[in-house]
């Protein structure tokens, strides 16, 4: 592998690390934990985008790429908080879905209150344009990671 790609990989996940401590174990989010932020966080997305297409447990590990074991607790702990509730699909009685409480939500946005003030400072700080292409450029790169991961598991990498 060339020095320049190593040096930059190596660059690259040393600031992808520092951003995730800072993030996870800051406390960015108070609470709730991470992973029940982050669930919360699609569920209330999906819901506000399409009503109608409820998500399920694998649709969640899809999007967060926890495992199911993972997303099990995640859920069992959400719906022991009221924030959650589980239901049989009406179209596919073999899905479970979800749906995010009236309760979960207040408990999202007042958890989520937190990490909102801090990155709307940032977006002070930097300017909306550099808060957009940096936006622009984390989502590429996720999805750049996920496709060489998918690529890697398939065996095609």
């Amino acid at each position: 592998m060339d020095q320049n790609i190593q040096a930059s990989g190596e660059g690259l996940l040393r600031a992808w690390l520092s951003l995730t401590a800072v993030i996870c174990n800051r406390r960015m989010v108070t609470g709730m934990t991470f992973n029940e932020a982050v669930v919360c966080n699609h569920l209330l997305h999906q819901r506000q985008a399409a009503p109608d297409h409820p998500l399920t447990a694998t649709d969640l590990c899809e999007k967060t790429s926890l495992l199911k074991s993972q997303m099990n607790q995640v859920l069992s702990s959400l719906e022991r908080q009221g924030y959650v509730v589980r239901s049989r699909s009406s179209a596919d009685r073999r899905q479970v879905e979800l749906t995010l409480t009236a309760a979960g939500e207040a408990a999202y946005r007042e958890a989520h209150q937190n990490a909102s003030a801090l990155l709307g400072r940032l977006v002070e700080r930097i300017g909306t344009e550099r808060a957009d292409a940096l936006t622009q450029q984390l989502n590429l790169v996720a999805a750049d990671i996920q496709e060489l991961q998918d690529s890697r598991q398939k065996g095609t990498l």
